[in-house]
């Protein structure tokens, strides 16, 4: 693969990371009333576990992009 190929999945894949994060973080400001008021507020149950799991499972997307970025240590 040539490096201006590279260069430009490297840019695509950004630009696929960036935009799953911006629609996310949108998603978690239009329904932040709801969740506190459902989830947070209440009783903590197994379902308010599988909620917070699946939710803030972008942790995992943000590392993912660090990881792309190449801003994580390397561990060897």
């Amino acid at each position: 693969m040539s490096t201006a190929s590279a260069k430009s999945v490297r840019i695509l894949r950004f630009s696929i990371q960036y935009a799953s994060v911006t629609l996310l973080y949108y998603d978690y400001a239009l329904t932040w009333t709801r969740e506190v008021q459902y989830v947070w507020l209440k009783k903590f149950t197994i379902s308010t576990a599988l909620y917070i799991a699946c939710r803030y499972a972008m942790v995992a997307n943000v590392i993912y992009t660090l990881a792309l970025a190449e801003k994580l240590p390397t561990i060897r």
